[in-house]
């Protein structure tokens, strides 16, 4: 019975990790300190990657998959007139409660109003 549970328990872990390896949460850890050095990552993968409160202004995420990251209280808005870009960026799952969004150019092009905080306002 003990040997059961056992095996039972240790299917249940592969098919989790398989789960989150089809739902494409294994971020790049060389795409996240790209992002991290010059506040460019276009076309790179961050799904699941944690970026909790990070200073994002004019960060260039356009095309990135961002699919399951947390962004919560990230910094995305507008700095010297240039725009933290997230056009064409897969987002799905992603968590922005708090994150400052003012100026920044959402998924679809358009660009979030002031006051953008936790969802892009257009």
């Amino acid at each position: 019975m003990v040997m059961k549970n056992i095996l039972v328990l240790t299917g249940m872990v592969f098919i989790v990790i398989a789960l989150m390896i089809s739902e494409g949460y294994t971020f790049n850890p060389a795409d996240l300190q790209t992002l991290k050095n010059t506040n460019i990552c276009v076309d790179c993968d961050l799904s699941g990657a944690d970026l909790t409160g990070a200073d994002l202004q004019t960060a260039d995420l356009s095309g990135a998959n961002l699919s399951g990251a947390n962004l919560s209280g990230a910094n995305l808005s507008n700095a010297w007139l240039v725009d933290a870009n997230l056009s064409k960026a897969k987002i799905t799952k992603a968590i922005f409660e708090g994150a400052t969004l003012d100026g920044a150019t959402w998924t679809d092009g358009k660009q979030c109003v002031d006051g953008s905080m936790g969802a892009c306002n257009k």
